[in-house]
């Protein structure tokens, strides 16, 4: 009977322990993550990618890390009323997740033209309680990417 009453109390800390993970990752995704290029965080970067992270763009080419953190040293990330909006956050065990969502900003196109940047993608995080957030990037995949003429 002992036993049957802890594990319903495991059970019923559960669902708010995830509600906390899934709001910490909402803020890493739209709020840290961002944040890391476009303040040249090039150590905050460092601190969140996995050493194996890599990065998949739409045409099947992959960046690595190291990429990363070349392209926050080299250049600001400068786009105008970037959002990202999370919309799944699929886990695949306790420690394991995937968070997908849409990416927009105004940019201009290589012409010079406004346009509404978006792109689609999804990236894989594992719990790392030794990280400053908690969390480390393993990979990212991004698709769908257009920039509509503003106007």
């Amino acid at each position: 009977m002992f036993t049957a009453a802890l594990l319903a109390l495991a059970a019923a800390a559960q669902p708010s322990e995830r509600a906390a993970d899934e709001a910490a990752l909402v803020h890493i995704k739209t709020i840290v993550w961002p944040a890391f290029y476009a303040e040249q965080d090039v150590a905050g970067l460092d601190g969140f990618l996995a050493p194996g992270f890599v990065t998949f763009a739409p045409d099947g080419a992959a960046t690595t890390r190291a990429d990363a953190l070349a392209s926050v040293t080299a250049a600001p990330w400068t786009p105008t009323d970037f959002t990202y909006t999370v919309e799944r956050l699929d886990w695949h065990g306790p420690d394991l997740v995937e968070v997908s969502g849409f990416g927009r900003s105004l940019r201009e196109t290589a012409e010079g033209e406004p346009c509404r940047h978006s792109y689609f993608s999804s990236n894989r995080l594992v719990r790392a309680p030794e990280a400053v957030h908690g969390w480390r990037a393993l990979s990212s995949h991004v698709s769908g990417v257009g920039c509509e003429p503003a106007g």
